[in-house]
């Protein structure tokens, strides 16, 4: 029993504490999907509906220790400053990850407000202002429409 306890502190000590769900840490800067309340996209951060809805969600939870903004650190800080300045403006902690969850990929998480506990918000990501409006669906032309085009 001890030589199972000594090679776990081996591993541990080589390849790290085993961690839950690795991947999904990964695209959430550390985090977990369940705790996420907002997130901005990398390729969204500059656009000023990102802030406005970061904004919104900072002053609903304004002032609560349990939620974190998490700002990927390696963006441009001109870019992620004005985040900066709404979390300290709502009393609301943030942490610059500048880790190997950090991306620079357009679909990469370069803003997130965090719980410490599971929350589960269904729809987390902010909408793109520049993003085309969900397809209609096209009309059924009867008879007439379809001979007269």
């Amino acid at each position: 029993m001890a030589d199972d306890d000594m090679q776990q502190h081996l591993n541990n000590s080589i390849y790290g504490p085993p961690q839950t769900n690795p991947d999904e840490r990964r695209q959430y800067l550390g985090s977990l999907r369940e705790r996420v309340a907002v997130r901005v996209k990398n390729q969204d951060v500059e656009e000023p509906a990102a802030l406005a809805a970061v904004k919104a969600a900072l002053a609903k939870h304004q002032g609560q220790t349990d939620y974190k903004l998490l700002i990927n650190g390696k963006l441009d800080p001109q870019m992620t400053a004005p985040f900066m300045q709404a979390a300290g403006s709502a009393n609301v902690a943030f942490t610059l990850v500048n880790d190997a969850t950090a991306n620079l990929t357009p679909q990469g998480s370069g803003i997130l407000l965090v719980a410490k506990a599971a929350i589960n918000v269904k729809d987390i990501d902010v909408p793109q202002a520049n993003a085309p409006a969900a397809a209609q669906p096209a009309k059924k032309r009867g008879l007439f429409g379809r001979l007269f085009q």
